[in-house]
């Protein structure tokens, strides 16, 4: 990659960093230079803190903790790399080698494809390519980045004791809500290996793992929606992402207890077959979103602000909210966008859809008011803002 980052000498920051990419190749540059995507700056005080300007984001980034500090960087590394690629086909998925054959685990949010990577480094003799970002060659090889697996935190209340002491051992750079698990099976930067299988989770509740085919359809729209690469033509991302699936094996895993996953995942997968004989696969159904918890509005006088890793992301001529981080990015509308903005200073609904009614006069006021209110309880689900502190 051509691009690079400028970082201060804060051995905390950069020990940060070897730990969660000790693979990756770098060089060090002398003085200033224009060519890079993100400049980081030590905080004065006890208490190290971050801010990062991007070019990837309108304004920057401050008051950030070292592993808050590291992902922001990490992503606008993977941002660049993703622009400067061949592989033009870059999936949003987690991946594990078992022996020579790549397993890419994708699905919708919140659909527990990191915990499940996080519990799969458990298993010494899987090779870990990715949580987050695989990119796939026109071999249809997925490409290791190098780079650690990170857990959201606290980890889910039923998951094993084993499995929390073995985090409690691994675990790198944390906040509060996210950390980095070393362990020693992450594959090295630049290790390649086919795609074998596609496996699309469905997180459930008291539900035996169990494994259903996917359909050709369903398959190909997974693909496509978690492309993160840049192509042509959609013609083009097609015809990759067709060629993808028309090689592997196209499963749903519907699964509720983290041991359970991982165990028939083994023995799917673990062989030299396309997936084991005597794995029992049920018969593709019609794929149906999980349903959406009804959400509890926030009171219109609750005071947010914004997140401290949140920023928005200018791609073509749309604005999209992101985490630091975290490649589930949300479109703005013309409300959303200008609620991000005039959260620059902390406010309530009652209090933004006073401002935005003097530009929205066509929109009743008591309608604009619920608007801004829908939108500041979605962001706060999504972590983009939180309540302010008084």
């Amino acid at each position: 990659m051509s691009k690079g980052i400028c970082l201060p000498e804060d051995t905390a920051l950069l020990r940060a960093i070897s730990k969660v990419v000790p693979s990756w190749p770098h060089t060090l540059a002398e003085g200033n230079t224009n060519d890079i995507v993100a400049r980081v700056v030590r905080n004065p005080g006890i208490l190290a803190t971050y801010d990062i300007s991007s070019a990837y984001v309108d304004e920057p980034m401050t008051g950030l903790s070292a592993a808050s500090a590291v992902c922001a960087v990490l992503a606008d590394i993977l941002e660049a790399h993703v622009e400067e690629s061949d592989s033009q086909l870059t999936l949003h998925c987690g991946a594990v080698a078992f022996g020579k054959k790549l397993v890419v685990l994708t699905g919708p949010r919140r659909a527990g494809k990191s915990t499940l990577i996080g519990r799969l480094c458990a298993e010494p003799d899987v090779q870990i390519f990715c949580d987050d970002v695989l990119p796939i060659n026109m071999h249809g090889e997925g490409i290791a980045l190098g780079i650690a697996p990170r857990l959201r935190l606290p980890l889910p209340a039923q998951a094993s004791p084993q499995f929390k002491k073995f985090v409690g051992s691994h675990l790198g750079p944390r906040d509060d809500r996210y950390g980095y698990l070393c362990s020693g099976n992450v594959a090295t930067h630049g290790t390649r290996l086919p795609v074998g299988a596609i496996v699309v989770l469905d997180r459930q509740n008291d539900t035996p793992a169990q494994l259903r085919w996917m359909t050709e359809d369903d398959a190909l729209f997974f693909a496509l929606e978690q492309n993160m690469g840049q192509f042509e033509s959609p013609q083009a991302a097609l015809n990759q992402a067709h060629d993808l699936i028309g090689n592997a094996c196209c499963v749903r895993l519907i699964y509720s207890d983290l041991d359970e996953a991982v165990a028939l995942l083994r023995q799917a997968f673990d062989c030299h077959e396309p997936i084991n004989p005597a794995t029992l696969v049920k018969p593709a159904q019609a794929w149906a979103p999980p349903a959406i918890e009804k959400q509890i509005q926030a009171s219109v006088d609750l005071v947010f602000m914004r997140a401290p890793a949140a920023a928005v992301r200018r791609i073509g001529n749309s604005a999209f909210l992101w985490q630091a981080g975290d490649h589930s990015i949300w479109r703005l509308n013309s409300v959303g966008e200008a609620v991000w903005a005039l959260l620059e200073i902390p406010g309530s609904a009652k209090e933004l859809s006073a401002i935005l009614g003097e530009v929205f006069v066509q929109v009743p006021a008591h309608q604009l008011e619920a608007d801004v209110c829908r939108v500041l309880t979605l962001m706060q689900e999504l972590e983009f803002v939180t309540p302010a502190l008084c």
